[in-house]
């Protein structure tokens, strides 16, 4: 019953990572970042591709939606981060009943 239970939860762990994954292929990547060009501020959303980085204008104010996209975004890589680690702890655990 235990091992059941124990294979339940682990599937349950490995699920909550792909649903995260696919969550994350869905939100923008990147960081805001502020540029003061002749006394104003202007916003740009930075990000790399391969070895070139890019910046995306996104205006004199950043958009309230895209702010929050990108608080989820980062919300999500907590998430995620927390999910490895319990399914490291899995894992570790069977290769020790292996061994």
């Amino acid at each position: 019953m235990a091992k059941a239970k124990a294979e339940h939860s682990e599937n349950y762990y490995f699920n909550a990572r792909e649903r995260i994954y696919a969550r994350l292929a869905q939100l923008p990547r990147g960081t805001i970042k502020e540029r003061l060009i002749s006394g104003r501020r202007y916003y740009y959303l930075q990000r790399r591709e391969g070895k070139k980085v890019l910046h995306t204008y996104l205006g004199k104010e950043i958009p309230e939606d895209f702010k929050k996209k990108l608080e989820e975004r980062e919300a999500l890589r907590r998430e995620l981060r927390e999910v490895q680690g319990i399914l490291l702890t899995f894992l570790s655990a069977q290769i020790r009943k292996i061994f």
